[in-house]
């Protein structure tokens, strides 16, 4: 064979592996979709399964008040450590976050009431999931004022599904 065609010959051959191999494969998105996933939860504090047993964990309703629907959670909780008294906890609590970290949520509440909400506080779930609380009220009027004051507050920086409001699942905390 002559050494043109040797060389022609070997070129095919390196540059069809080359354009095989570097296909990407529904292996290779799914792997790459697992990682962008992995950091969005990492991101947020708080992964899929811990989210997921929060939903399980509240009963999902509505709060009606003069005509409006505000999303609303019965949930089985308790006051954080050094956070308020639990007879301070009323039956209406506007939450605008919730951290899996007691630090970020912390963290929070400082930033809170820094900007006004002097009744900030935590309430802690058994799963260790930490919602921060703006303001606790004895009624679902007062409840659903706050809440509707802290949607239109440009200074409390909320995602989706926040904010809603907190019935605790039985009174008085612990």
């Amino acid at each position: 064979m002559k050494p043109i065609f040797k060389a022609a010959m070997a070129f095919v051959v390196v540059a069809s592996m080359t354009i095989t191999g570097c296909k990407t494969s529904e292996e290779n998105y799914k792997a790459a979709y697992e990682i962008a996933r992995q950091k969005k939860e990492d991101a947020s504090g708080v992964g899929s399964d811990v989210y997921d047993k929060m939903k399980k964990e509240a009963i999902d309703t509505r709060l009606i008040v003069a005509g409006d629907s505000l999303p609303m959670n019965t949930v089985n909780v308790n006051v954080a450590a050094q956070s308020i008294e639990p007879t301070e906890v009323k039956q209406y609590n506007v939450v605008i976050n919730g951290f899996k970290q007691v630090f970020n949520a912390k963290s929070q509440v400082t930033r809170l009431k820094a900007a006004g909400y002097a009744g900030a506080f935590l309430l802690e779930n058994s799963d260790a999931m930490y919602y921060v609380v703006a303001g606790s009220y004895p009624t679902a009027e007062e409840a659903a004022a706050a809440y509707n004051n802290i949607v239109k507050d440009k200074n409390v920086v909320m995602k989706a599904p926040y904010p809603w409001i907190l019935r605790p699942a039985r009174l008085p905390l612990r």
